[in-house]
């Protein structure tokens, strides 16, 4: 009777750590910068590093949607410089705030909708597509600045300035719209027959084909959400910089990729989920800002946040998880 109540426990531990690993990793990355800096636990700094994740976190949603659907996006980097070059010279050109804002978003949803078009009725790979995508939005913003970034004049409008800087009583407006679109893409997923068939897509497209979803419609959706969501943390992220940067969306490819691997790290499924999204973004943006802190040399930083990413999947898989992303 022995025997049988410690392999009941083993397993309980493992099916523990299968589930929650992830997020104990969170914990325990917090407690580490905690107990060694000193400015990490301050009310300022959390709101910060709030602030820091909320466009990271709104670019990984969306991205959770192309991956839950089994594809990938390499074009996020290029396409968020793109977007902000754009919404630049549209509102300079014309002082419409307006229509700058206007073409940003159609920007993103373009990209998107090329994206979508190459993978999901081209046939092409998503990985080739994206970065075809994405390497000729990289070339048309330096065509047009020249790699130059663009500065607004003093006087831009209230509402811009807001949408980045602004504050509601003490939470910075930015992380008001990341738990906004947290919850969106929460109920999106979880509650919607568009969350369903992504989902399914994504476990077993042949399944789902015989099931009468069609696989090329929903795919293209996923693409486009990615695309908006890119377009909007862009607009964010030049209304906080209070210029148009060229390179400013460049290092969100890699830690989207990294947020949304370690999505799928947790609670056990394999697929990636907005909540896991969200401490994917936590985590991503805890070592950005602890590892600042303590002073660590950039280039270290970028292997730390590779080696957790590679250690999470490993364990994970470790503990039996099936791990259902694709190219």
């Amino acid at each position: 009777m022995v025997i049988p109540l410690i392999i009941k426990d083993k397993s309980k531990i493992k099916e523990f750590f299968r589930k929650y690993g992830t997020v104990l990793g969170a914990l325990i990355i917090f407690i580490a910068f905690s107990l060694t800096t000193e400015r990490f636990l301050t009310s300022s700094n959390m709101l910060m590093l709030l602030r820091q994740m909320s466009m990271l976190t709104i670019i990984a949603l969306g991205f959770t949607f192309v991956m839950g659907a089994g594809g990938f996006d390499m074009s996020i980097g290029s396409a968020c410089g793109l977007v902000t070059m754009l919404f630049a010279l549209t509102f300079l050109g014309t002082g419409s705030l307006l229509l700058g804002l206007m073409v940003a978003l159609a920007c993103g949803l373009l990209i998107g909708l090329i994206n979508g078009f190459l993978a999901a009725y081209i046939g092409l790979p998503d990985f080739i597509a994206t970065f075809a995508v994405g390497s000729i939005a990289y070339g048309i913003k330096m065509m047009l600045t020249k790699g130059n970034p663009i500065f607004y004049p003093q006087d831009m409008p209230a509402i811009f300035t807001f949408l980045g800087q602004g504050f509601v009583g003490p939470i910075p407006f930015p992380v008001i719209l990341m738990f906004f679109f947290l919850a969106l893409a929460i109920f999106v997923l979880n509650k919607t027959s568009l969350g369903r068939r992504v989902y399914a897509i994504g476990g077993n497209p042949t399944a789902a084909l015989y099931a009468g979803i069609n696989i090329k419609k929903y795919r293209l959706i996923t693409f486009l959400i990615s695309g908006l969501s890119v377009a909007i943390a862009s607009i964010i992220l030049t209304s906080r910089l209070g210029s148009a940067q060229p390179l400013a969306g460049e290092e969100y490819l890699l830690d989207v990729i990294a947020v949304v691997f370690l999505s799928t790290t947790m609670f056990g499924e394999g697929e990636p989920t907005p909540s896991g999204t969200f401490v994917g973004a936590l985590i991503i943006s805890m070592l950005n800002n602890g590892l600042t802190m303590l002073n660590v040399q950039y280039y270290f930083q970028y292997i730390t946040k590779g080696s957790v990413v590679i250690l999470a999947v490993l364990l994970a898989v470790a503990f039996g998880q099936k791990l259902r992303v694709k190219f």
